[in-house]
C-alpha cells in the first residue's frame, strides 16, 4: 500500500470519527435528536396547551403485578352493548386470534396445541381461565403483557387505544359464556 493511500485512508478515518456529536443541545443529524416515536409514553411530555384529548385523558398506570390497582380499573364500555362487542370482535380478530383461536381456547395458528402445531407452546385459553379475574385485570394484561412474568410470553398491547382493549375484554368474556363453542 502507498503512502498516499494510506494517508488518504487515515484521514476519512479521522474524518468519520469527528463527525459524530453527542451534545444533548445541538445535534448535527436528525437521528440523533431526541424524539417521542409512535406510541411512545414519554413521562414530562405534555400536550401543547389548548390541545383537546382525543381519548378521554391520560390512562391510569397500573404495573403488571400490581392486581389490586389493575382489579380497581372500572370498565367504561357496557358488556352488552353490541357495537362494543363487533369492535371487540373485529380487534380480537386482529390482535388476539393467531395466538388464542377463533373461540378463545388457546389454539390459533401459532399455538403449539393447533391441529396444525405453530411454534409457540404455553398459548392459554381464554374460556375458564378469565371467570375468575376482573375486567381491570384483563385489561392491564392486554395492555403490557407478560411484562417479564416468568413462564409467560405474551406481548404488551398498549398501542391498541384503550376504548377498543376494553373492547376486547367485553368480547373475552363473551367467549367465555359461550364456553369456547363457536
Amino acid at each position: 500500500m502507498s503512502r498516499r493511500s494510506a494517508a488518504a485512508g487515515l484521514a476519512v478515518a479521522l474524518a468519520a470519527l469527528g463527525c459524530e456529536q453527542g451534545s444533548q443541545e445541538w445535534f448535527p443529524q436528525m437521528k440523533k435528536q431526541i424524539a417521542v416515536q409512535a406510541f411512545e409514553d414519554r413521562e414530562g411530555f405534555a400536550p401543547p396547551e389548548g390541545a383537546v384529548s382525543v381519548a378521554g385523558g391520560p390512562e391510569p398506570q397500573v404495573g403488571r403485578l400490581d392486581v389490586a390497582a389493575a382489579d380497581a380499573l372500572v370498565n367504561p364500555r357496557d358488556p352488552a352493548d353490541l357495537r362494543s362487542l363487533q369492535n371487540g370482535e373485529k380487534q380480537y380478530t386482529i390482535f388476539c386470534l393467531a395466538c388464542h383461536g377463533a373461540t378463545g381456547m388457546g389454539d390459533g395458528p401459532v399455538s403449539a396445541t393447533n391441529p396444525k402445531p405453530g411454534p409457540f407452546g404455553g398459548v392459554f385459553p381464554l374460556v375458564g381461565l378469565t371467570t375468575s379475574r376482573s375486567d381491570g385485570y384483563l385489561y392491564n394484561v392486554i395492555r403490557l403483557g407478560s411484562a417479564g412474568t416468568p413462564g409467560f410470553r405474551m406481548p404488551g398491547y398498549d398501542r391498541i387505544p384503550p376504548r377498543d382493549r376494553w373492547d376486547i375484554v367485553n368480547y373475552v368474556r363473551y367467549l367465555d359464556r359461550k364456553g369456547g363453542r363457536p
